[in-house]
């Protein structure tokens, strides 16, 4: 009688097993994919960064243009008389 009773725990016990390793498998392709998708976001995120720093960079060129053209106009402004 207590040898059923042990192999019918023993068969439980490995049933548990067998369901814990598919779900360790399971975990483990579902971290491989947020692997793979967290370098994808990181790979986007640098590219972003990149193009913020070339348009800050175009963005300093139009104020130093605009600055410099509103001085010129009020230079030329001041040298033929326009404003009175």
């Amino acid at each position: 009688m207590e040898l059923k009773v042990c192999e019918e725990k023993h068969k439980r016990i490995e049933e548990k097993i067998n369901v814990h390793d598919i779900r360790l498998n399971d975990h483990s392709k579902r971290i491989d994919k947020i692997e793979q998708s967290q370098s994808r976001t990181d790979a986007k995120i640098e590219n972003l960064c990149d193009q913020l720093k070339q348009l800050v960079g175009i963005m300093k060129w139009y104020v130093g243009l605009t600055v410099g053209g509103l001085v010129s106009f009020f230079l030329y402004a001041i040298q033929h008389n326009i404003f009175k």
